[in-house]
């Protein structure tokens, strides 16, 4: 498992081209005005706080307690009163059910096995309402091929972020990640790993959609597969 520690401080700059609205299209239609919402993963909370903004009661999830605590302070920043927790996403427990859990942006792939896949989709599955959402994302292997040696530079004029991305194995990405401030220089390195979805246990789910990079449809070169799932039964 992984929890961001110094790159926590860098991770909006590094993801300030992701493109939220993709996001919150998607996700919509499966919302009502009064639907409740957790975001598991949530970073440090852009997409909680648009939703919140939207008017939908949301709450947010994350591993890293330094990603939660910048989340935190977005939110007030943005006047805006968020619950936020420091919690591990196989087996947190709230004591409470979402109408909708969402876990984007590779959330999944940091999972070292497959078994911790499934035991994540049982314990959302136990914070979902009847009729309750799960959506959530999945890297292809158009993806996992198009990084098997990526490397990407940020430059401003107090730091230097490079992120180096490699194949490890047949299924893993390996990233390493180094921040360079003046003569300080600060390293990470985390894991990915690819999964099939046809692979993983969906039972108590009905399987509403599945597509590739927000189109209608799965495609061989699609990058992103975005699931769509709903819990059946009590």
């Amino acid at each position: 498992m992984n929890a961001y520690k110094t790159f926590a401080y860098y991770y909006d700059e590094v993801y300030q081209d992701l493109d939220y609205k993709l996001w919150l299209d998607f996700i919509e239609p499966y919302l009502s005005a009064s639907s409740s919402i957790l975001d598991v993963a949530c970073g440090t909370g852009t997409l909680a706080i648009l939703l919140k903004l939207k008017g939908y009661d949301v709450e947010g999830l994350d591993l890293s307690d330094s990603i939660i605590e910048i989340a935190k302070e977005k939110s007030k920043i943005n006047h805006l009163s968020i619950p936020f927790y420091v919690a591990d996403m196989t087996n947190f427990k709230l004591e409470k059910t979402y109408d909708m859990v969402t876990c984007f942006f590779d959330s999944f792939n940091f999972l070292k096995n497959i078994q911790l896949v499934n035991s994540t989709l049982e314990n959302i599955y136990t914070h979902l309402k009847p009729g309750g959402y799960l959506i959530f994302d999945l890297f292809s292997k158009p993806m996992l091929k198009e990084y098997k040696r990526h490397k990407k530079t940020i430059k401003n004029k107090t730091h230097k972020i490079i992120w180096k991305t490699k194949l490890t194995s047949s299924t893993t990405l390996k990233h390493h990640i180094l921040i360079q401030e003046g003569d300080i220089q600060q390293e990470e390195t985390y894991e990915e790993f690819y999964y099939d979805f046809q692979h993983i246990n969906f039972e108590g789910y009905q399987i509403i959609k599945i597509c590739g990079d927000f189109n209608g449809e799965l495609n061989q070169k699609d990058e992103r597969i975005l699931i769509v799932l709903k819990k059946t039964s009590v």
